[in-house]
């Protein structure tokens, strides 16, 4: 028998970073009892002190949880966490359920996918939208692909965290809507340096230019909070290392439906170069330095 909203009240997170730690803390708040697990053992130390009961793997997590949310950075760990040595498969009980809300391929999604569901482990395609600071005031945008009995079922639990956008039931659908809003992200982002690049170049006022600029028609959250990151010299919205990611993803996704989109190819040069410079773990904020290098050399 399924769980019910009021019988839901322990949960598993794997991934404690810049998004998934607030993601426990949220759960916390609610009463939940929460089971996270994380490679960085700074990270496990805080989560324990939190009030967090520390895990040593993904498969040890699942003999504890029914449900469980995936917010960690890539594919690959992606993978491992899942279908690894010591991953959620080896351990979650038949009728569990995986929440993957990190942003990865479409084809790896749905490969894992097909492998939780032959294993009996329901499956939600769950990536969101916004930064850390949406997260305590439960106003994530949630991306979520999974059938409808299933959607039911944990709509009470995802909802501590955010609002639900139902992009499909297949998952996969979840991601390709993610995609498109990193395209759109990543292009802004871009845009952002160039912008501050070319005001400088003017010898303007690149706080005023900015004010000008997010004030106007042209104007979003995330060009105000990128562009006060990069001039005040202050933590940005998100990574470096997770932009050069998604950025990667989108150029990838738009080879795949063969579509050109001059505009995501081109600003995926800025994170490419990025990339290679060893930036990845840097702020955001610091694909200014990708610009400006470019700029001086022509």
């Amino acid at each position: 028998m399924h769980k019910t909203k009021e019988m839901i009240k322990t949960i598993g997170i794997i991934g404690l970073g810049r998004t998934g730690f607030p993601i426990s803390q949220a759960y916390m708040k609610e009463g939940y009892e929460v089971y996270g697990y994380d490679i960085r053992k700074d990270v496990m130390s805080s989560f324990e002190a939190s009030g967090g009961h520390s895990q040593i793997s993904p498969e040890t997590l699942a003999r504890n949880c029914d449900i469980i949310l995936i917010v960690v950075l890539n594919d690959q760990q992606v993978i491992e966490t899942i279908a690894g040595k010591n991953g959620i498969l080896n351990g979650m009980r038949s009728g569990g359920i995986i929440v993957c809300m990190s942003t990865i391929n479409r084809k790896n999604l749905e490969k894992m996918a097909e492998i939780s569901i032959r294993k009996n482990i329901r499956f939600v395609d769950c990536p969101f939208t916004g930064g850390p600071a949406r997260i305590p005031e439960a106003s994530l945008t949630l991306i979520a692909a999974a059938p409808l009995d299933l959607m039911e079922t944990i709509s009470p639990v995802l909802k501590v965290i955010g609002n639900i956008v139902v992009a499909g039931e297949k998952p996969g659908q979840g991601q390709a809507v993610k995609h498109c809003n990193q395209l759109l992200v990543g292009v802004t982002h871009a845009a952002v340096m160039e912008v501050i690049t070319l005001a400088k170049a003017l010898k303007l006022d690149p706080e005023m230019v900015c004010q000008v600029v997010g004030s106007g028609i042209a104007g979003s959250d995330y060009f105000r909070l990128l562009s006060e990151s990069v001039l005040s010299k202050t933590p940005s919205p998100g990574g470096l290392g997770q932009m050069c990611k998604d950025v990667s993803i989108v150029v990838n996704t738009t080879r795949e439906v063969k579509f050109p989109a001059y505009l995501a190819r081109a600003m995926g040069e800025y994170f490419e170069e990025a990339r290679k410079s060893g930036l990845e773990d840097r702020e955001g904020s610091a694909l200014i330095e990708v610009v400006e290098n470019i700029s001086e050399k022509n």
